[in-house]
């Protein structure tokens, strides 16, 4: 049974915030970590969430074709793009890491141009205020091949989340439920990540109040993100979601101090990357 729409809309906004808390609580508390280790470690922490909702995210459809999806999924977005992300979280100052991560919709309006679908002046806009976001982000200098790495990284993030997204909504598309795909995806993650899992355990209870924080939260925001994705598309989830990185901002604002406490200039990447996103995806017109 759908969801009412006014529940979903608010689902897709919950994606955001889970996503912002996560990735605070990544700069705050766990910057010193081997990213790879921690990806691991957060997915072990959010899988008991994933395991409780499965039963109401959509039953257990599952073709062959949508299995291999869901598999792929996993690798793109936790062993590629969240291990990324994590390595980008020491590399950028304060919300940086979180604003990268809007940089997905340019990746996926240039896979669409590349496929002949036309660029408005709309989605034109859009790219160049999540451009100018990334920009104000990274806190890039010349000649500093800190923030060069972070930007590198950053891109790599986003260009990873695009990716997933894409995939897990094919999954959909050919007969698998999303709930399940999830829970795939970072089955698929686990398995990809394995050889860091003594690490990993070892990260998970010397430090798991931030740990569990952060993998409880992302696997909520992955798990309402995929279930928007489905009923609402693309269009809508994408802009509401991406008040992650405002989120984020807010709360290194609130809670941090020193480099990690954001600056202005965060504050306006963080409200340009939103704008860009709701330009591309046609929420502003």
């Amino acid at each position: 049974m759908l969801a009412p729409l006014g529940v979903l809309l608010a689902m897709a906004v919950l994606v955001g915030v889970a996503f912002g808390i996560h990735d605070a609580v990544a700069k705050l508390s766990m910057e010193d970590v081997n990213p790879s280790a921690l990806s691991l470690a957060t997915l072990l922490a959010g899988l008991p969430l994933l395991a409780v909702f499965l039963p109401a995210a959509g039953g257990l459809r599952l073709t062959p074709l949508s299995a291999a999806l869901f598999v792929a999924a996993g690798v793109v977005n936790f062993a590629l793009g969240r291990t990324t992300m994590y390595a980008a979280t020491s590399a950028l100052t304060a919300s940086g890491a979180s604003v990268m991560t809007a940089s997905s919709a340019v990746f996926s309006v240039a896979i669409g141009a590349a496929m002949g679908e036309a660029v408005t002046w709309n989605v034109a806009l859009g790219v160049t205020a999540i451009v100018v976001a990334v920009y104000l982000a990274s806190g890039w200098s010349a000649g500093s091949g800190l923030t060069a790495r972070g930007l590198g990284l950053g891109l790599a993030t986003g260009l990873a989340i695009a990716t997933s997204v894409a995939i897990i909504k094919l999954g959909d598309l050919e007969g698998g439920s999303p709930g399940l795909g999830v829970i795939i995806a970072y089955l698929s993650g686990v398995m990809a990540l394995s050889p860091r899992l003594r690490e990993a355990v070892r990260v998970l209870t010397s430090r798991s109040r931030p740990v569990i924080t952060m993998g409880v939260s992302a696997a909520a925001g992955q798990l309402m993100r995929y279930l928007a994705l489905t009923a609402l598309g693309v269009e809508v989830v994408t802009p509401l979601q991406n008040i992650r990185p405002i989120a984020a901002t807010f709360l290194l604002f609130w809670l941090g101090s020193g480099s990690k406490r954001p600056a202005a200039r965060h504050w306006a990447a963080a409200a340009a990357a939103f704008v860009g996103v709701a330009l591309v995806s046609g929420l502003i017109r």
